[in-house]
């Protein structure tokens, strides 16, 4: 009996150090995500994370129940989700994997937009929107990336801001951090994606000028969106 108590007592010291140790890094964590909030949840996410070079997820801007910006019988929803189909045609033609969080007018949480492009572990996230002010006299492009301004983020906005530029259509607004209410703030899909990722703003629904404009042009605002996009991805890996 007592050389079965001995032995017990070593496992039970042998095994003490290891639950301290889980349980201490459990503390940190919930510390971390207390103290740091937003951001911290940015940097565990991208842990351990390895996308697939050739995949791309496009989000269309709000859906079902959700319309976004809306002037008279003009639905934002309704924008985004014909120039994101667009996208996706163009870059499945030149051999990419495209994953869409929608391809119908349907509801999808943000969290499931995030989860979906994660899960298929999409080397870029772009979200397509439409703005609006109520300035009539707003218009044109620009880019949102996270507050931390992360290289491949701004490298992402950047060449999609290129692309436009060489259409000479659309004012380029250019690119800005954070949130439309605070820098240190995020936008759900660029806080919550573990990929690099925008959100496109193409265009102020507000505006008949850039409402024209985005009928009038609504395939070459695609590959302006997929040529962007492309660029990107040969830059992050070398091509």
């Amino acid at each position: 009996m007592k050389k079965v108590r001995k032995k017990h007592n070593k496992r039970k010291t042998f095994l003490f150090p290891i639950f301290a140790l889980f349980t201490l890094s459990i503390c940190v964590v919930l510390a971390l995500l207390c103290v740091g909030g937003e951001e911290t949840v940015y940097y565990l996410s991208q842990l351990n994370f390895i996308p697939d070079k050739k995949t791309v997820c496009i989000d269309p801007g709000h859906g079902g129940s959700s319309s976004g910006a809306v002037l008279g019988k003009r639905y934002e929803k309704d924008d985004t989700l014909r120039l994101s189909l667009l996208v996706r045609d163009i870059l499945e033609e030149r051999g990419y994997t495209v994953v869409m969080t929608r391809d119908d007018d349907s509801d999808v949480s943000l969290a499931e937009r995030c989860k979906i492009a994660n899960k298929a572990r999409a080397s870029l996230f772009v979200s397509i929107h439409r703005n609006s002010s109520t300035s009539p006299t707003a218009t044109g492009v620009e880019m949102w990336i996270h507050s931390k301004n992360p290289t491949d983020d701004n490298l992402l906005a950047q060449n999609i801001l290129d692309c436009f530029d060489t259409l000479d259509i659309m004012n380029n607004r250019g690119i800005y951090i954070g949130y439309r209410d605070g820098e240190s703030m995020n936008y759900y899909v660029n806080n919550h994606t573990k990929m690099p990722s925008v959100l496109a703003e193409i265009g102020f629904i507000s505006s008949k000028e850039d409402n024209k404009k985005y009928d009038e042009n609504l395939e070459k605002y695609a590959k302006a969106i997929a040529n962007g996009i492309e660029m990107t991805l040969k830059e992050m890996n070398g091509e």
